[in-house]
Protein backbone atom coordinates (compact mmCIF):
# COMPACT_ATOMS: atom_id res chain seq x y z
CA UNK A 1 0.00 0.00 0.00
CA UNK A 2 0.99 3.07 -1.11
CA UNK A 3 2.95 5.33 1.91
CA UNK A 4 0.54 8.56 1.93
CA UNK A 5 -2.82 5.97 1.78
CA UNK A 6 -1.21 4.40 4.93
CA UNK A 7 -0.89 7.65 6.26
CA UNK A 8 -4.41 8.85 5.33
CA UNK A 9 -6.17 6.37 6.72
CA UNK A 10 -4.45 6.43 9.91
CA UNK A 11 -4.87 10.09 9.74
CA UNK A 12 -8.76 9.74 9.61
CA UNK A 13 -8.85 6.65 12.43
CA UNK A 14 -7.00 9.14 15.00
CA UNK A 15 -8.81 12.56 14.14
CA UNK A 16 -11.68 10.24 14.77
CA UNK A 17 -10.64 8.59 17.50
CA UNK A 18 -9.89 12.18 18.80
CA UNK A 19 -13.24 13.76 18.16
CA UNK A 20 -10.90 16.20 15.80
CA UNK A 21 -13.15 17.92 12.82
CA UNK A 22 -10.56 18.00 9.27
CA UNK A 23 -10.92 21.71 10.05
CA UNK A 24 -9.67 21.40 13.29
CA UNK A 25 -6.98 19.11 12.66
CA UNK A 26 -5.50 21.50 9.80
CA UNK A 27 -5.57 24.33 12.35
CA UNK A 28 -3.34 22.11 14.38
CA UNK A 29 -0.69 20.86 11.58
CA UNK A 30 -1.25 24.09 9.91
CA UNK A 31 -2.34 23.01 6.48
CA UNK A 32 -5.49 23.85 4.66
CA UNK A 33 -8.84 21.31 5.37
CA UNK A 34 -8.85 20.28 1.96
CA UNK A 35 -5.00 18.88 2.24
CA UNK A 36 -6.52 17.27 5.48
CA UNK A 37 -9.49 16.03 2.73
CA UNK A 38 -7.25 14.29 0.12
CA UNK A 39 -5.14 12.65 2.50
CA UNK A 40 -7.80 11.16 4.01
CA UNK A 41 -9.63 9.90 0.80
CA UNK A 42 -6.39 8.65 -0.88
CA UNK A 43 -6.48 11.69 -3.54
CA UNK A 44 -3.02 13.64 -2.47
CA UNK A 45 -0.19 12.94 -5.03
CA UNK A 46 2.43 14.23 -2.75
CA UNK A 47 3.02 16.01 0.62
CA UNK A 48 6.41 17.26 2.13
CA UNK A 49 8.22 15.58 4.65
CA UNK A 50 7.26 18.83 6.81
CA UNK A 51 3.94 18.61 6.37
CA UNK A 52 3.59 14.92 6.94
CA UNK A 53 5.74 15.63 10.28
CA UNK A 54 3.45 18.47 11.37
CA UNK A 55 0.48 16.24 10.98
CA UNK A 56 1.95 13.09 12.77
CA UNK A 57 3.31 15.02 15.75
CA UNK A 58 -0.31 16.60 16.16
CA UNK A 59 -1.59 12.81 15.95
CA UNK A 60 0.70 11.13 18.22
CA UNK A 61 1.48 9.24 15.10
CA UNK A 62 4.96 7.83 13.96
CA UNK A 63 6.29 7.96 10.63
CA UNK A 64 8.36 5.08 9.87
CA UNK A 65 8.44 3.90 13.69
CA UNK A 66 6.01 1.52 15.33
CA UNK A 67 4.25 2.63 18.67
CA UNK A 68 5.68 4.49 21.68
CA UNK A 69 8.44 2.89 23.58
CA UNK A 70 8.02 2.14 27.95
CA UNK A 71 10.19 -0.59 29.18
CA UNK A 72 9.03 -3.91 28.86
CA UNK A 73 6.16 -5.23 31.26
CA UNK A 74 5.50 -1.70 31.69
CA UNK A 75 1.24 -0.90 31.07
CA UNK A 76 0.92 2.70 28.81
CA UNK A 77 -1.37 3.53 31.59
CA UNK A 78 2.16 2.51 33.91
CA UNK A 79 4.19 4.74 31.58
CA UNK A 80 2.06 7.87 31.18
CA UNK A 81 1.57 7.84 35.15
CA UNK A 82 5.47 7.79 35.40
CA UNK A 83 5.47 10.78 32.88
CA UNK A 84 2.93 12.54 34.89
CA UNK A 85 4.55 12.48 37.75
CA UNK A 86 8.25 13.42 36.67
CA UNK A 87 8.24 17.33 38.18
CA UNK A 88 6.68 15.82 41.57
CA UNK A 89 8.05 14.27 44.62
CA UNK A 90 5.21 12.21 44.79
CA UNK A 91 3.99 9.37 42.25
CA UNK A 92 0.62 9.19 40.32
CA UNK A 93 -0.50 5.32 41.09
CA UNK A 94 -1.99 4.06 37.46
CA UNK A 95 -5.02 2.80 39.13
CA UNK A 96 -5.44 6.97 40.11
CA UNK A 97 -4.97 7.65 36.65
CA UNK A 98 -6.85 4.86 35.00
CA UNK A 99 -9.76 5.80 37.50
CA UNK A 100 -9.05 9.68 36.76
CA UNK A 101 -9.87 9.22 33.18
CA UNK A 102 -12.89 6.54 33.26
CA UNK A 103 -14.33 8.99 35.57
CA UNK A 104 -13.44 12.35 35.06
CA UNK A 105 -12.32 13.03 38.44
CA UNK A 106 -9.09 13.75 40.01
CA UNK A 107 -8.35 13.35 43.73
CA UNK A 108 -7.25 16.63 44.27
CA UNK A 109 -3.48 15.93 45.20
CA UNK A 110 -3.25 14.23 41.58
CA UNK A 111 -4.67 17.28 40.34
CA UNK A 112 -1.18 18.96 38.90
CA UNK A 113 -0.03 15.28 37.49
CA UNK A 114 -3.08 15.38 35.63
CA UNK A 115 -2.27 18.80 34.53
CA UNK A 116 1.05 17.88 33.59
CA UNK A 117 0.54 14.66 31.62
CA UNK A 118 -2.45 16.52 29.75
CA UNK A 119 -0.07 19.79 28.79
CA UNK A 120 3.37 18.13 28.47
CA UNK A 121 3.03 14.16 27.34
CA UNK A 122 3.34 13.15 23.56
CA UNK A 123 0.44 12.67 22.02
CA UNK A 124 1.56 9.38 21.57
CA UNK A 125 1.40 8.30 25.13
CA UNK A 126 -2.06 9.57 25.02
CA UNK A 127 -3.39 7.90 22.30
CA UNK A 128 -1.55 4.50 23.89
CA UNK A 129 -3.68 5.49 27.06
CA UNK A 130 -6.80 5.40 24.66
CA UNK A 131 -5.90 1.88 22.97
CA UNK A 132 -5.24 0.49 26.39
CA UNK A 133 -8.49 1.58 28.21
CA UNK A 134 -10.51 0.15 24.80
CA UNK A 135 -8.81 -3.50 25.21
CA UNK A 136 -8.18 -3.68 28.85
CA UNK A 137 -11.72 -1.90 30.19
CA UNK A 138 -13.98 -1.84 27.04
CA UNK A 139 -14.07 1.74 26.75
CA UNK A 140 -14.25 3.32 23.61
CA UNK A 141 -11.77 5.22 22.34
CA UNK A 142 -13.92 8.28 21.70
CA UNK A 143 -14.70 8.68 25.14
CA UNK A 144 -11.49 8.21 26.32
CA UNK A 145 -10.37 11.57 24.46
CA UNK A 146 -13.90 13.10 25.04
CA UNK A 147 -12.65 12.59 29.07
CA UNK A 148 -9.08 14.03 28.94
CA UNK A 149 -10.79 16.80 26.46
CA UNK A 150 -13.04 17.60 29.48
CA UNK A 151 -10.05 17.07 32.31
CA UNK A 152 -7.94 19.45 30.29
CA UNK A 153 -10.88 22.13 29.97
CA UNK A 154 -11.64 21.92 33.63
CA UNK A 155 -7.52 21.52 34.74
CA UNK A 156 -6.91 24.45 32.22
CA UNK A 157 -4.94 23.17 30.07
CA UNK A 158 -3.01 25.78 27.52
CA UNK A 159 -2.28 22.49 24.99
CA UNK A 160 -3.51 23.76 21.64
CA UNK A 161 -4.77 20.64 21.27
CA UNK A 162 -7.39 21.13 24.03
CA UNK A 163 -7.97 24.52 22.75
CA UNK A 164 -11.45 25.26 21.47
CA UNK A 165 -12.51 21.49 20.86
CA UNK A 166 -16.03 20.44 22.25
CA UNK A 167 -15.88 18.66 25.58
Amino acid sequence: MPLLKELGMAVRQRRRDMGLSQQQLANLAELSRATVNDLENGKLKDLSSNRIERLANELGLAVGLIGTRHPKGTSTLEAAARTASVPYTSELPASVLLDSIKDGAVPPGYIPHLRTLLEEAPIAILADVADELQKTHDVPKADTWRRMRMLASVLKSHRRLWQNLPT
